[in-house]
């Protein structure tokens, strides 16, 4: 649980998105908790490796419809390297003839030029997000 809180924060922290007034004791204890319900709960929450150390947090939800990516946070030090190109490329060819989605926050602009390059197209937003999917049509 510590790596999986790790990685979240040092990635947010990177792009400059946490808030000034971050409460990081409080939402690790949550984030935590709350990961470890998801642990429970089934298959999807995966600590990517690279080199044989840990280097990233990834969750997926599985449905019928789609693959969802419903996290993926690397650490600074191991951005930049294809990593997250290749999760995301084997998540895709893993998903079809489904389409691969996923949400990135719309003050993440580095995340969204990633997605977008390795072929991702809009699918909608909410408030906070922008919904992207590649693969199969909606």
């Amino acid at each position: 649980m510590p790596f999986l809180s790790d990685v979240v924060v040092a990635a947010t922290r990177d792009q400059g998105r946490l808030p000034d007034d971050f409460d990081e004791p409080g939402w690790r204890a949550g984030f935590a908790a709350w990961s470890a319900e998801q642990i429970t709960a089934g298959p999807g929450t995966f600590v990517i490796e690279c080199g044989g150390r840990p280097v990233g947090r990834l969750r997926v939800v599985d449905s019928a419809d789609c693959l969802e990516v419903a996290g993926l946070q690397l650490l600074p030090s191991a951005q930049s390297h294809g990593i997250g190109s290749a999760v995301l490329l084997r998540l895709a060819a893993d998903a079809a003839p489904r389409p691969l989605t996923l949400g990135v926050e719309k003050d993440n602009p580095r995340a969204r030029a990633l997605y977008e390059r390795l072929g991702f197209v809009p699918d909608g937003e909410t408030h906070t997000e922008h919904r992207l999917r590649r693969g199969a049509t909606a």
